[in-house]
């Protein structure tokens, strides 16, 4: 048997994380029926769209594993906008709302502030983490299409070289370019 030249970089799911191979070193239950049943298309197209939802739960739970680690080594600080009162302000005004008419309607306004201002600060912090999370989700996917292009060029080097060596041994480029046009692959030369 002759034994290929082709240059092939190490191209491992593992170096890729383990987002493309989830079965690695498992036995799933889909791909085990696959094999044990013959493939009838409607088999197969339950199967794909079986391992196509098991990736997406996949990518959205290592996101949010990414989104979460990220959150804690950044945590999320809120500056207050206003220095809180001073502790002798306060006895000033417990003293003088004291001495008032007694309906207790200072009190009633003083609570009122108090909600409003903590109701303000805690929505200017969901609003921080959820600006933070919308970050640290749009840094992990751009990573990942990151290293999805690396693999994309890998991937398109290597049927290149396969090409060129099939040339050289004589294979007709036009099955070439049949097989090019049949698996929609535009390769340059």
């Amino acid at each position: 048997m002759e034994r290929s030249h082709l240059y092939l970089p190490t191209l491992s799911y593992a170096a890729m994380g383990h987002v493309y191979a989830p079965y690695h070193g498992s036995s799933s239950p889909a791909l085990s029926t696959a094999s044990s049943t013959s493939s009838k298309p409607e088999q197969i197209e339950e199967l794909v769209s079986q391992q196509l939802h098991h990736l997406k739960m996949h990518y959205a739970d290592e996101e949010q594993r990414y989104v979460d680690q990220m959150l804690l080594e950044n945590p999320i600080v809120v500056e207050r906008r206003a220095p809180p009162p001073l502790k002798t302000e306060l006895a000033m005004d417990c003293r003088g709302s004291g001495s008032g008419s007694g309906s207790g309607s200072g009190s009633d306004v003083k609570d009122a502030q108090r909600q409003r201002a903590e109701s303000c600060r805690k929505s200017r912090y969901n609003n921080k983490i959820k600006k933070a999370k919308l970050r640290f989700r749009h840094k992990f996917v751009s990573g990942q299409l990151k290293k999805s292009a690396v693999m994309l060029d890998t991937m398109r080097d290597v049927i290149a070289q396969a090409e060129r060596q099939l040339l050289e041994r004589g294979f007709p480029a036009a099955t070439l370019e049949r097989m090019r046009a049949t698996f929609g692959l535009e390769m340059e030369q």
